[in-house]
C-alpha cells in the first residue's frame, strides 16, 4: 500500500513525481493515479469554492508554501490561497495545487 501522505508531504514541498517516486520506491504511475484520483473527488469541491471568485493577486510559489503548513480550514480562508486555488485549479500539474488537493481530500473524507 503506497503511502498517500508521504507523496502528499514532497508535494508540498514543490517535489516533482520522478524525485518522489525515486525517494519512495513507487512507480511514476502509482503516484500520478493517486494525484488524479484527488483531482477527481475535490474538483467540485474547489469549483465551489472558487464559484464566481475574481482573483486579485498572483501569488508565488514561496508565497504560498509557508502558507500550507496550516490547517486546511485555515488555509481555505486565506486569500492568498484562495486567490492561487483560483488561478491554478485546471492546472493538473500543479505541485502546490497537489498539495491542497490532498488536504482538501482528507478533509471530505474524513
Amino acid at each position: 500500500m503506497v503511502d498517500e501522505s508521504a507523496i502528499a508531504a514532497l508535494r508540498c514541498s514543490n517535489k516533482p513525481v520522478k524525485f518522489i517516486s525515486k525517494s519512495l520506491g513507487v512507480k511514476r504511475d502509482t503516484i500520478e493515479k493517486i494525484i488524479k484520483k484527488w483531482i477527481g473527488d475535490t474538483e467540485p469541491f474547489i469549483i465551489d469554492l472558487i464559484k464566481g471568485r475574481k482573483s486579485k493577486n498572483n501569488p508565488s510559489v514561496n508565497e504560498i508554501m509557508p502558507l500550507l503548513n496550516d490547517d486546511i480550514d485555515k488555509i481555505l480562508k486565506n486569500e492568498l490561497v484562495l486567490d492561487y486555488i483560483a488561478r491554478h485549479h485546471s492546472d493538473y500539474h500543479d505541485r502546490l495545487m497537489d498539495c491542497i488537493r490532498y488536504k482538501i481530500y482528507i478533509k471530505i473524507n474524513s
